[in-house]
């Protein structure tokens, strides 16, 4: 799926929600077991998408630091073009840090998620200011500055040669400082994607350039994972031998390396997540859609090269489509993810949360019901300390605008 903004400014949310749903109407019969669990909706998004005080849609899941909840909104705030927000655990509180103005002077619409660096948060955003380039998106940094927090504009891409359009991309860094991530599309080889490399003083280096010819991958919508050694992992939702995406290594010397082809067979297609790595170095992940199936959770052992499919969702009381947020392992070895759609709630395929042991076992701990309850999380989960979970849903809430959710384990 190409990026929910380039059909128009506002437009693509609707979109994207309205595919999800057409996805994922049909529902399965069988129940999967619901554990004891209280959900509460902690915040409730209030801001219309064509501007006001509050946010909207946040497409990505939140950041935990001590007892607040930090992540973005990709519209709402007092210019219509996203947020970057805060919302305690303790009193559900929320409190908008940034408002992003857009163009011309600008970055606008935050699709990613949040990293905390040495006091900063650090994001991107799929468009970027005209002024004095025109740009298909930032990375961008939000620092407090006195009692109001301050952006900084680090980087603004320019499509060909240093990419265009950072969709689902929370950044990450190396010990060092350097931030890593990916752009949808430009780059060197016909507007395929890259991965790229941002210096802490503001210096690109461009890692790989995708090349959708001759059966290349393209179309990285996530960002990457990087392990302890300085390699990085990610997907592309698109290209490779059979056109439904691969999983990626680009090694810490820079050697790039297609670990798996996606089939399009049980494996499923279009994984839009970044894997993430078990402490054996097993990478695990989703893919968002199959022929007959509604994704899957997989495992994949770059030492045999092994793909194992852990988990397929049927659209039923299961869920359905895990997009782009990426798992989380607790101390168990248990994941934990989203779906964006089925779940069999209320209101239909609200989507889920659920916890999936390491042989497969899937526990749904939620079924989204709309409103007032969320509605399409389409980002993962964070723990605190106690076990509670949270997450954000796209849509759904008090105002069908997005939620904040905390679960809370009985």
């Amino acid at each position: 799926m190409n990026s929910i903004y380039r059909k128009g400014k506002h437009s693509g949310v609707a979109a994207i929600a309205l595919a999800m749903l057409a996805a994922v109407v049909l529902l399965a019969a069988t129940a999967i077991p619901a554990q004891a669990q209280t959900e509460t909706v902690l915040y409730s998004f209030h801001g219309s998408p064509s501007g006001g005080p509050d946010g909207a849609y946040p497409l990505a899941g939140p950041l935990l630091v001590g007892t607040t909840l930090y992540g973005t909104t990709s519209q709402g705030g007092s210019a219509g073009n996203g947020t970057v927000w805060s919302v305690s655990t303790t009193t559900g509180k929320e409190t908008v840090l940034y408002s992003f103005q857009g163009e011309p002077n600008d970055a606008w619409g935050p699709s990613g998620g949040l990293a905390y660096y040495k006091g900063s948060f650090y994001g991107t955003t799929t468009y970027g200011p005209t002024q004095p380039l025109g740009g298909p998106g930032t990375v961008f940094k939000i620092s407090k500055s006195g009692k109001k927090y301050v952006e900084t504009i680090l980087h603004v891409f320019t499509d060909d040669p240093d990419g265009a359009y950072p969709n689902y991309v929370t950044p990450v860094f190396d010990k060092q400082g350097n931030l890593y991530g990916t752009t949808s599309q430009g780059g060197l080889q016909g507007g395929s994607g890259i991965v790229f490399k941002l210096a802490p003083d503001g210096t690109e280096t461009v890692l790989y350039s995708f090349n959708l010819n001759n059966g290349g991958a393209y179309n990285p919508e996530s960002g990457v994972t990087l392990d302890k050694k300085g390699n990085l992992y990610g997907t592309t939702a698109s290209g490779g031998e059979y056109s439904y995406g691969v999983l990626y290594e680009i090694t810490a010397a820079g050697q790039y390396k297609v670990l798996y082809n996606f089939t399009g067979g049980d494996d499923g297609y279009q994984p839009y997540s970044p894997p993430v790595l078990d402490k054996k170095g097993n990478l695990w992940g989703t893919s968002e859609n199959g022929f007959g199936f509604y994704g899957t959770v997989y495992k994949f052992d770059p030492k045999t090269s092994q793909m194992t499919i852990v988990h397929t969702f049927t659209s039923g009381a299961d869920g359905a489509s895990p997009w782009a947020g990426a798992l989380v392992f607790d101390k168990e070895g248990n994941l934990y993810g989203t779906t964006a759609g089925g779940g069999n709630g209320d209101c239909g395929s609200g989507g889920t949360i659920y916890e999936l042991a390491p042989e497969g076992n899937e526990t749904i701990l939620h079924r989204f019901n709309c409103t007032p309850d969320g509605q399409q999380p389409l980002g993962g989960v964070v723990f605190d300390k106690l076990g509670n979970l949270y997450t954000t849903t796209a849509a759904g809430g008090a105002t069908t605008n997005g939620a904040v959710i905390k679960v809370t384990p009985e």
